[in-house]
């Protein structure tokens, strides 16, 4: 199997088990009178930490060596597609009254899983940067 199929699998059971959490307990915090707005902040970052466990360890296991950064990388590069996400995720529950949290959360983790997978792949799990350290 090519490296980048095993490593989109990888990928995409990472961003199924980050959704399965960032999806779930906002919904399950909505449950009990929190915000979805404020309860999905929470939920995101208990996923971005569920993601990048998955990811180190199985998407791009071959590039784990400890390299100086790559942390603060995984965390910038999630930042910034999930304030995408967020804003997708935002703009369905103000634009559709009665939208579950749960459906909104999946639009925009749609735009999110894009701009990750093209981050991690070019700016924390580089080719090369492992035999460097």
């Amino acid at each position: 199997m090519p490296p980048v199929f095993r490593r989109f699998g990888g990928f995409a059971v990472a961003g199924l088990s980050g959704f399965v959490v960032d999806a779930g307990l906002t919904e399950v915090l909505a449950g009990f009178g929190v915000s979805p707005y404020l309860g999905r902040i929470l939920a995101v970052a208990v996923a971005i930490a569920v993601t990048y466990t998955i990811n180190h360890n199985f998407t791009w296991k071959e590039r784990r060596a400890p390299v100086s950064g790559r942390r603060a990388r995984y965390l910038a590069v999630s930042l910034v597609s999930i304030a995408a996400n967020y804003l997708v995720f935002a703009a369905a529950l103000a634009l559709l009254p009665g939208l579950r949290p749960l459906l909104a959360v999946a639009a925009g983790t749609g735009v999110g899983m894009v701009m990750n997978f093209a981050g991690y792949s070019r700016f924390v799990f580089k080719t090369g940067e492992d035999q460097a350290a």
